[in-house]
């Protein structure tokens, strides 16, 4: 929820917003240095396929969708994959850390990582998985 692309703007509306009980609750999931990182989708591939991020971080994904079919992007555990991996949802728009795309299309999401740790991002569209289509993020230590 950056309202501006500026760092200091950044820091001005998350001063303002934090001001706010109800919008702090909402908005003040990052700090100031928080960033959008670019994932390109091409050959049923994620690229990069590795991240680093700290924990505490709230990082805007820009996702291209460069293939000339669907794809997801979900980010969670290990258990959480294996969850979507069985399960039948058509769409991902709306749900935090998840997004669905069209061919061609381009998205963003907003995630804030809490806690050190790993976590897995991933397409379960049919076969997508098992093809190979995942990578990690690896969430450090503030």
């Amino acid at each position: 929820m950056t309202a501006t692309s500026h760092t200091g703007g950044r820091l001005i509306a998350a001063v303002l917003l934090c001001a706010s009980p109800l919008l702090a609750s909402l908005a003040c999931t990052g700090e100031p240095g928080d960033r959008t990182v670019r994932i390109g989708i091409r050959h049923s591939r994620f690229d990069p396929a590795a991240l680093s991020v700290r924990a505490g971080e709230t990082v805007t994904f820009r996702l291209d969708n460069g293939d000339p079919i669907a794809h997801e992007f979900i980010i969670g555990t290990e258990a959480e994959q294996a969850r979507h991996e069985r399960g039948h949802d058509e769409t991902h728009d709306g749900t935090p850390g998840a997004a669905s795309l069209d061919a061609g299309e381009t998205d963003t999401i907003t995630y804030t990582f809490e806690k050190p740790g790993e976590l897995v991002f991933a397409c379960h569209l049919p076969g997508h998985y098992a093809y190979g289509m995942r990578g990690t993020i690896t969430v450090r230590s503030p």
